[in-house]
C-alpha cells in the first residue's frame, strides 16, 4: 500500500503507513494527520528514540510547532518539538476507522427511541 495515496481516502485507512518526513510542510501535514488519527503512532526521533502512544493536540502554526503525547507506559503526557521528529509511524488501530457519522447517528436514534415493549 502507498501511504501517501492513503491520505485523505475514507476507504483506507492509515494503520501500518509509516512517514519520514522530507520537508516542514511534509511534517506538519501529517502531524495533522496523527491527531485526527484515533489510535496510537509511533513519534520517531532524529536521535533514533521512539515512543508510542496518542497525539491528543498540536500546533502547527507558531514558530516553534508541537504536538502532545499521551504515551503508552508513561503516566503524564509529553510536549514534542516537531524539529525533534523524522518521522511518524502509524502504528496502532484507528477505533473509528470505517464507523461514519451517519451510522452513529442511527445508534443514538434507536438508543433515544422509547421502548414500545412497556
Amino acid at each position: 500500500m502507498d501511504c501517501h495515496e492513503s491520505i485523505g481516502s475514507p476507504a483506507r485507512s492509515l494503520q501500518g503507513c509509516l512517514f519520514v518526513f522530507q520537508t516542514t510542510e511534509e511534517r506538519r501535514r501529517v502531524v495533522d494527520l496523527a491527531f485526527d488519527y484515533r489510535g496510537d503512532v509511533t513519534l520517531i526521533f532524529t536521535s533514533g528514540e521512539r515512543i508510542e502512544g496518542y497525539v491528543f493536540d498540536r500546533n502547527t502554526e507558531i514558530e516553534r510547532p508541537y504536538l502532545k503525547l499521551f504515551p503508552k507506559d508513561q503516566p503524564e503526557a509529553r510536549v514534542i518539538l516537531l524539529d525533534d521528529l523524522r518521522g511518524i509511524f502509524f502504528s496502532g488501530e484507528d477505533a473509528a476507522f470505517g464507523k461514519s457519522w451517519e451510522d452513529w447517528q442511527k445508534k443514538a436514534q434507536k438508543v433515544a427511541r422509547p421502548s414500545r415493549s412497556a
